[in-house]
């Protein structure tokens, strides 16, 4: 979501082998594997990738919405405000940064975790826009993960889709990225 990560929100590399950030770390989801495109006011993004990680362990971090916090950047809060089952309603809060540009968001949103291995979310009246997420987690047979996720979005101000969908692509990348690497992280069994 163009600053509403909450999306529980991918398109990485679906070879085994990840790029290598800088920094060393590697790189698990990349500018082109995500696909922005906007229409008649709504924004439209795909994304497809993979992790060496178990399938328990990434919808632990998909569904952590008390500590994502914690490993989403730009993310100032994160809280279930209901539960039911494997339904949710979350709140979140923060700042999507993308060059000079700063958009604050405020999400409410009910996500559904279904038995086919979907996340679905809705934003719920209260949100800064009008969003609906579908991730799908499947298992892999070598042990490793494949998340496949849509998002349209419908920001409630304009903002030009030259910028917006750059914006978004940037939003959706880092969102994602982070999430791979606490996924890891977690499989790894690393502490915090």
């Amino acid at each position: 979501m163009l600053a509403r990560r909450s999306w529980l929100l991918f398109g990485l590399a679906l070879s085994a082998a990840p790029l290598w950030a800088a920094d060393g770390r590697a790189t698990w989801v990349l500018e082109n594997d995500v696909d922005v495109d906007y229409r008649n006011g709504v924004y439209l993004a795909n994304l497809s990738f993979k992790v060496p990680v178990r399938t328990a362990t990434v919808l632990d971090v998909l569904t952590d919405f008390e500590h994502m916090a914690l490993f989403v950047p730009n993310l100032t809060q994160s809280h279930i405000v209901e539960r039911v089952g494997k339904s949710y309603r979350v709140v979140q809060d923060g700042k999507a940064r993308f060059g000079p540009f700063n958009v604050d968001f405020h999400s409410l949103r009910k996500i559904d975790v279904l038995s086919d291995g979907r996340l679905v979310s809705d934003s719920l009246p209260g949100s800064s826009s009008r969003s609906h997420s579908e991730m799908k987690v499947q298992a892999l047979a070598d042990g490793w993960t494949k998340l496949d996720y849509q998002l349209e979005l419908e920001p409630s101000a304009w903002i030009p889709s030259s910028l917006g969908v750059g914006f978004l692509r940037h939003e959706l990348i880092e969102q994602f990225e982070a999430m791979a690497r606490e996924m890891l992280r977690r499989q790894q069994g690393a502490k915090r």
